[in-house]
């Protein structure tokens, strides 16, 4: 059974053009819109740039970088062949360099500065980058890529002009500014040339994957991969929100070099309105901001939100009643947190989506007239999805969870270096597997809402049942003690494998009684929840933080490593864990 996006959707499909860069595409819709609006504004120095300013300097940046690099028109090379490492936080400059960067038919690779070093340089090592951007804030991580790597980039620029750049890494660096001095006096390219190749062969974006369940990828994303996702973004906002106001101001405080930062971003330009950046996360900072810049839409992960419901004193201190909704992704949102938001909040819409790297980012999203508690939204427009069972059957009905397929003109070619072998199982028969546990469930008004249960790799396998770690997740979340828990299966000789549990505590401030209480009160707490396979039998740990990416989504296999590394018994014979994970 192939489940479709709503009838009300239009295609998107013929809409995407054939020869464009995503800059291009990008300030070409904006102007479309006579937005008079900035489309950028630095929340930290309050610097903004007009549609024109911003074109401006893709256009002086481009020749540049093409003279700096030497780089020709007639270059033979695929965009993949040359590629510009971008270790940068959110600024107005971040997409000014990525588009120049198009503009001369090179790639960016997008490099998390949550990343560790050992994979930032296994990622620049198999992408062979050319040259690096990088900024001021980021220095000491540069510094330990540097000292580091057997071979630097060919050329590195920075952000901003500083001595530190100089003394720290000890390198010849060319900053933006002397950069854009220098195309001045060039000759501009055309704006809409590329390379060989065209929208839908040239990589635009090489993105890393989450790495939740095993070592980080390279994402080739295309150009027409982006486009397409601000294409599906926009057509469905403009078709589900046809009788409410359209939202002016956005947040842009999740990291650029993030897919669900990245599109969100590039969405909110090519709709011709203001989003208003932050380098980093800082909460009342960040409120601050929304009460001054009156944002109305807020992108946010669910750990943020988390702790915006547990500390309603902030509602207070701020004045954020132009908010009127908080679009959520990079991982799941629970029931319970979206519950909690609305009565502190009921106005607000909380809208959550699901994406993946796969498919640059959103693939569902939930409209602001049909919100389904626990719904991970709607498929967007042009999207096909599938469910397999666990024997490799098709699912036929909706309630019946299994694993997601996916079609997208949003999904990836695939990853960069990866042995035939991996190439060949990117695809099955035309589909992409997501590792992903969900099933569809059909609302009142006839939509298909997506509910995820699990991750595939993540189900433990429990007298031959398969259990659901989030099932127990969002169990042990409930209770008033816990602030956030993960499960991961453990070995256990009758039962084959057993859930175990890491839980942060609200208060960690606990005596090794009240520690032993609490084990105990949460493990009769699942048992009056759930069936016998849930159960932990004391197989919890408090622990003071769970590893994370950037985007909130819990790193399991780090969980599991500690699992080895720490020996189970020894686990059991403690009062309490300080892991390093």
């Amino acid at each position: 059974m192939v489940f479709l996006p709503p009838c009300w959707v239009s295609d998107i499909s013929p809409q995407i053009p054939a020869r464009v860069t995503v800059g291009d595409f990008v300030l070409d819709g904006r102007r479309k819109r006579a937005s008079v609006r900035p489309p950028l504004v630095d929340a930290s120095t309050g610097r903004t740039c007009t549609t024109e300013e911003i074109a401006e300097n893709v256009d002086i940046l481009a020749a540049a970088l093409q003279q700096d690099l030497g780089w020709s028109r007639d270059d033979e090379n695929s965009a993949e062949a040359n590629v510009v490492g971008v270790v940068c936080l959110n600024s107005i400059d971040f997409l000014i360099v990525c588009w120049a960067v198009h503009r001369i038919g090179g790639t960016c690779l997008l490099i998390q500065p949550t990343t560790s070093v050992p994979e930032i340089m296994s990622h620049m090592e198999k992408a062979q980058c050319k040259a690096l951007v990088v900024c001021e804030e980021l220095l000491p991580v540069c510094k330990q890529i540097f000292d580091r790597l057997p071979k630097l980039p060919e050329k590195i620029y920075s952000m901003t002009e500083s001595a530190s750049f100089h003394e720290t890494l000890n390198v010849e660096i060319k900053s933006l500014a002397q950069l854009l001095t220098d195309g001045r006096v060039l000759e501009k390219l055309p704006n809409r040339w590329m390379y060989k190749g065209d929208t839908f062969n040239e990589i635009a974006y090489l993105c890393s994957t989450s790495g939740t369940s095993g070592r980080q990828r390279l994402a080739k994303i295309t150009h027409a991969n982006v486009i397409s996702n601000i294409l599906q973004v926009v057509v469905y906002e403009a078709e589900v929100k046809a009788d409410t106001p359209p939202i002016e101001v956005a947040l842009g405080v999740l990291p650029l070099s993030h897919g669900f930062g990245l599109v969100s971003i590039h969405s909110e330009v090519f709709r011709g309105n203001t989003s208003v950046l932050h380098s980093s996360f800082n909460m009342q900072v960040v409120l601050k901001s929304i009460q001054d810049h009156r944002i109305e839409r807020l992108y946010l992960v669910p750990p943020v939100v988390a702790a915006l419901a547990n500390n309603p004193i902030l509602f207070q201190l701020f004045d954020l009643s132009s908010i009127r909704e908080i679009v959520m992704g990079a991982a799941a949102c629970s029931d319970s947190l979206s519950k909690k938001m609305h009565a502190l909040q009921p106005t607000w819409k909380i809208l959550a989506g699901y994406g993946l790297t796969e498919c640059v980012s959103p693939v569902t999203l939930t409209p602001r007239s049909d919100i389904a508690p626990g719904s991970s939204g709607l498929l967007l427009p042009s999207v096909k999805a599938i469910l397999i069972d666990a024997e490799g059957r098709e699912i036929t009905d909706h309630e019946v969870p299994g694993e997601l397929y996916l079609q997208s003109p949003t999904q990836i070619p695939g990853y960069l270096g990866e042995s035939e072998e991996e190439d060949a199982k990117f695809l099955v028969n035309g589909w992409l597997p997501t590792g992903d546990i969900g099933f569809f469930r059909k609302g009142t008004n006839g939509n298909e809402h997506l509910f995820l249960v699990d991750r595939v790799k993540d189900m433990i396998k429990v007298k031959g049942l398969q259990v659901s770690p989030s099932a127990i997740e969002n169990v042990l979340r409930l209770h008033p003690a816990v602030s956030d828990a993960a499960i991961v299966g453990v070995e256990d000789e009758l039962a084959g494998e057993r859930p175990l549990a890491f839980v942060v505590a609200t208060n960690q401030d606990i005596t090794d009684q009240q520690h032993k209480h609490l084990l105990l009160e949460l493990d009769q707490y699942v048992q009056s929840q759930l069936d016998e396979s849930h159960w932990l039998r004391k197989r919890t740990f408090l622990v003071e933080e769970l590893p994370k990416t950037a985007a909130g989504k819990v790193l399991k296999k780090k969980l599991r490593d500690a699992v080895k590394r720490y020996n189970l018994k020894a686990m059991e014979s403690a009062i309490s864990l300080k892991i390093d994970f």
